[in-house]
């Protein structure tokens, strides 16, 4: 019975001194501010900052990181959150390509605490506090952080960094939540059609002219 006591002792030591898994377990939640995370070459190569963009047609989106304490959201819709909504109490879905088109519908981002439905679009840094805009100028590396959801984000992908109280009010961190985009571009033709549509129109050519050589 003693060497038993002995052993369950020892093994509650051992529980007791095992470290403990921190609450902030998501990588991509401990930033310091936008470009400090921007400018970490773990993941990224390069990046400018836009002054305004418009964004116009389809385009895709994924929430990447948050550093916000407070609840965060984006969406393509306002209130009860559905599935184009990505928040910062539940981020098993980041890195997940949600698509938009911008030419009828609208991106909001909140804080549970208000400011509520601050729309992206168009963005400039003359009349909105809430946002920082930046492009890639290099191709990411892989966003591992984000588990079975991590990315790569291609050269000239769009980073968008939230501060969820606007210039005046806020810390001026931007990175309440962090959004990529990415147009989404109409499939190309393989070059062989290319090639073969040249052709044809070739080959009708070359029959035109001779139905005309055999008029004269």
């Amino acid at each position: 019975m003693k060497t038993y006591t002995k052993l369950i002792s020892l093994a509650l030591v051992a529980l007791v001194q095992m470290p403990l898994a921190s609450a902030a377990t998501f990588p991509g939640s401990d930033i310091v501010n936008i470009t400090t995370f921007l400018s970490d070459d773990t993941y990224f190569n390069g990046y400018t900052e836009l002054n305004a963009i418009d964004f116009s047609g389809e385009w895709q989106y994924t929430a990447i990181a948050h550093e916000s304490g407070n609840l965060n959201t984006v969406s393509m819709t306002t209130g009860i959150p559905n599935s184009t909504t990505f928040a910062t109490n539940y981020y098993n879905n980041f890195g997940e390509w949600k698509d938009i088109d911008f030419s009828s519908e609208k991106l909001f981002f909140e804080d549970s605490n208000g400011p509520y439905n601050v729309e992206l679009d168009p963005f400039s840094t003359a009349n909105d506090s809430f946002f920082r805009v930046f492009q890639l100028t290099a191709d990411s590396n892989s966003l591992s952080y984000l588990g079975s959801n991590s990315l790569t984000l291609a050269l000239g992908t769009i980073i968008v960094g939230f501060n969820d109280n606007g210039l005046g009010l806020g810390d001026a961190d931007y990175d309440d939540i962090i959004v990529a985009l990415q147009p989404i571009s109409p499939v190309p033709l393989p070059a062989s059609i290319w090639l073969f549509g040249t052709a044809l129109l070739g080959f009708a050519g070359l029959v035109r002219k001779r139905k005309a050589n055999r008029k004269v």
